[in-house]
């Protein structure tokens, strides 16, 4: 795209059929199938400002797959080369276990359920039932990362003992305060067993017993790279936040924590990153200061406004904005103590991905969440499209993998009167009645030689339903440039 406002009449055509083929090319990137449509004229202008995807790059597609998995979280981000070979990493694995939901979805859709990196992001049970397969072998994982805090010694032979154990002298917890329930011995014997049978190994930046907790904001996990011409760019999971720990405004790390907060808040929470595209997963991070929460969000705002710099809209770029980030997985399942008005205008997010379930005691998503989503606006309005964009072509996309109506509030009920008539807003749901989508994914097509990803972040979102079968795309968002 160049980088000129669109005109209405001496532009229209030229503008229209770019748009036509990035839908097309995202469409060969999804199905496989070669699109129907010559490449559009190209100007002096857009030739240099757009690089050129090598189809043959290391990656040429990336997939963030939100797995209904009722009550809790387990996301997979997955990496596909032009040879067909994947890196997947997995985050999370929901309260069932993994051979209710988690495991059928990995063998009906990857090549296999083996991952480079297995993370949990806190120790509920609702994250961390399903990656007890890892103690079997029917989910692998070559690293893990999790918060430590615990002692293997008992649970691992003592020769595998190096390579998984955590380095608790740092940690700013013990076992003492609560932080594992009596359920966590089902974990760490699984992590034991998976590192004396399947190779399995703790990945951490911290090498020295000097190394502190709030030494690892800012570190950088890397996952894979993708190349713009000749060039090769990083994909990468930077930590913006664990133990209380937050990125701030400055760059460094705040320390946010409060004494008797939840087992919620010490969260690992990251930002993955490629080229421009970025997308957050923050587990059950909070951002409300009452009570047992404690409020990250706000402090992560500022984070970001450090981080990412100068998005401009992807249509008509007028002034930059600071802290965008493109998509996020709702914090906390979308709870009423998450997701605060300050977080959400601050990233200005094209996408959302809400990961809730069927317990009626939970509630979620939280009324007071939906309310506070709909009040959000993306950095590329609806307005900012043009009229001759294909239908599919939105300004914002909410997508949730379960929604009810639920005893003491209606949940389906509230945020189809907020959602469901909006224009240029993609809305979808899981589990209503009639309804059963296995996940929602976010797909960026690495090898869209349309799109320069060091300079424009676009991305499109499908679904999967009960049987397995992807849909044609639900939201395809041009999100922002620089």
């Amino acid at each position: 795209m160049n980088n000129t406002a669109f005109t209405p009449r001496a532009s229209e055509y030229k503008s229209s059929m770019w748009l036509l083929y990035i839908a097309a090319a995202l469409l060969y990137s999804l199905t496989g199938c070669s699109p129907k449509l010559s490449k559009p004229p190209q100007s002096a202008s857009a030739s240099a400002s757009s690089g050129k995807l090598m189809v043959g790059s290391p990656a040429v597609k990336l997939e963030i797959h939100h797995i209904n998995i009722n009550n809790g979280d387990a996301s997979v981000i997955r990496i596909i080369h032009a040879d067909g070979s994947e890196t997947k990493v997995l985050i999370d694995g929901g309260q069932m276990s993994a051979d209710q939901r988690l495991l059928p979805y990995c063998n009906a859709m990857f090549k296999d359920a083996s991952f480079k990196y297995v993370i949990l992001t806190h120790y509920h049970n609702d994250h961390y039932n399903g990656l007890l397969a890892l103690g079997d072998g029917t989910i692998r994982g070559e690293y893990y990362i999790d918060l430590g805090g615990y002692n293997m010694d008992g649970f691992v032979s003592g020769g595998n003992l190096a390579k998984i154990q955590p380095a608790d002298n740092t940690c700013p917890w013990t076992d003492t305060t609560g932080i594992f329930g009596g359920t966590m011995d089902d974990y760490i014997t699984a992590i034991g067993k998976a590192a004396d049978n399947f190779g399995l190994k703790r990945y951490t930046p911290m090498t020295t017993t000097s190394d502190k907790i709030s030494d690892l904001i800012g570190v950088v996990v890397p996952i894979d790279t993708f190349m713009i011409g000749t060039k090769t760019y990083p994909i990468n999971m930077r930590c913006v936040a664990l133990w209380g720990f937050t990125m701030s405004s400055a760059g460094t790390a705040v320390d946010n924590w409060k004494n008797g907060a939840s087992k919620n808040d010490p969260c690992i929470a990251f930002v993955l990153e490629c080229g421009e595209f970025r997308y957050f997963f923050g587990g059950d991070m909070g951002g409300d200061p009452t009570g047992s929460y404690i409020d990250q969000e706000t402090t992560l705002a500022g984070g970001f406004q450090y981080l990412y710099k100068g998005a401009k809209s992807y249509y008509n770029p007028g002034a930059s904005y600071d802290g965008h980030v493109c998509g996020f997985k709702a914090n906390h399942h979308g709870s009423a103590h998450s997701n605060n008005s300050t977080f959400l205008n601050g990233m200005r997010p094209g996408v959302c991905v809400t990961s809730a379930g069927s317990n009626e005691a939970w509630h979620l998503p939280s009324i007071d969440f939906l309310k506070r989503l709909a009040a959000t606006t993306p950095l590329t309005p609806a307005s900012d499209i043009p009229t001759f964009a294909p239908p599919f072509t939105k300004a914002q996309g909410f997508f949730f993998t379960n929604l009810f109506n639920f005893t003491a509030g209606n949940s389906l009920t509230v945020a189809n009167g907020l959602f469901a008539a909006r224009n240029k807003t993609g809305y979808q749901y899981g589990n209503a009645p009639g309804q059963f989508k296995r996940s929602y994914q976010v797909i960026v097509a690495l090898n869209n030689s349309v799109i320069n990803f060091s300079k424009q972040s676009t991305y499109g979102v499908v679904s999967v339903d009960s049987a397995f079968k992807v849909s044609p795309f639900l939201t395809v968002i041009g999100c922002h440039q620089r």
